[in-house]
């Protein structure tokens, strides 16, 4: 229903960014188990989302009782957020997802994951992508940590030499920052840990992991060094005060790679 794209990211046009995509390709199959999904997981985020995500939930899907065409959800988070959604059908190559990311690009896959994987699926479906990820960009911060980051680890990607032990490393440091931000990061709020990590807020078993397992203070070295595998539950929760923890560690990041342009 879609591809991987081989565009130009510079220059990737509206009209290129669903290239391939068809709405009408879903069958009967596809709406009943995105109804299943929604349910499980509505009732599951029950006191576990943040506020922000919830603002956004309403604002962009109205809680998406639907099967959502990707072409309308494209218009509307453009419209009222500036990001773009690009339809895509497997794993990105590492900086071509960074950029995009940095150029407010978000990509997303376009099948519902089977029967088999209602409570979690370790490789990102429509689900994943739109219900865990695109309400939070509603929240001009959150959004602004997922460009400007995006921005600052392509530069330092681009800049490390292909196939080297160090280019290795860092996919792996920068994967598991994501993956301990963005995907199972935690927040507090009015003294209570919430969830702004899609992988928590779009699984129904990964927010009732995080229930049972608990959670730990942010910390960059912690999340640089902390294994994880996405097949599973997450193994471990970090938790920040707000947004600006995140900016915090993403300045920490340009010092250690000597990167001097300041965010803002």
């Amino acid at each position: 229903m879609s591809r991987i794209t081989d565009l130009n990211i510079d220059e990737i046009k509206d009209s290129e960014l669903l290239k391939g995509f068809d709405f009408t390709k879903y069958d009967d199959g596809d709406r009943e188990r995105w109804k299943v999904l929604l349910d499980g997981v509505l009732t599951a985020q029950n006191g576990v989302a943040c506020d922000s995500y919830s603002i956004g939930m309403a604002r962009l899907g109205e809680n998406f009782s639907e099967l959502p065409n990707l072409e309308d959800l494209n218009h509307k988070l453009e419209r009222l957020t500036g990001w773009r959604v690009m339809a895509v059908n497997g794993i990105l190559p590492c900086e071509d997802f960074y950029k995009l990311l940095s150029r407010k690009i978000f990509p997303s896959a376009t099948f519902v994951r089977d029967w088999h994987s209602q409570a979690f699926t370790g490789y990102p479906d429509l689900f994943h992508d739109v219900v865990g990820h695109l309400p939070l960009f509603f929240d001009k911060k959150f959004s602004d940590f997922v460009s400007k980051s995006s921005g600052v680890i392509y530069e330092i990607l681009r800049n490390t030499p292909n196939g080297s032990a160090e280019k290795e490393q860092l996919i792996q440091n920068f994967s598991r920052y994501g993956w301990f931000t963005w995907e199972a990061g935690l927040i507090r709020e009015n003294g209570k840990a919430k969830a702004y990590g899609g992988a928590i807020l779009s699984s129904s078993g990964e927010a009732q992991n995080l229930k049972e397992r608990g959670f730990d203070e942010f910390s960059l070295d912690e999340v640089f060094n902390q294994t994880y595998t996405d097949k599973e539950y997450s193994c471990r929760y970090f938790i920040i005060n707000s947004y600006d923890d995140l900016f915090a560690s993403l300045e920490a990041i340009k010092t250690q790679y000597g990167l001097n342009k300041s965010i803002t």
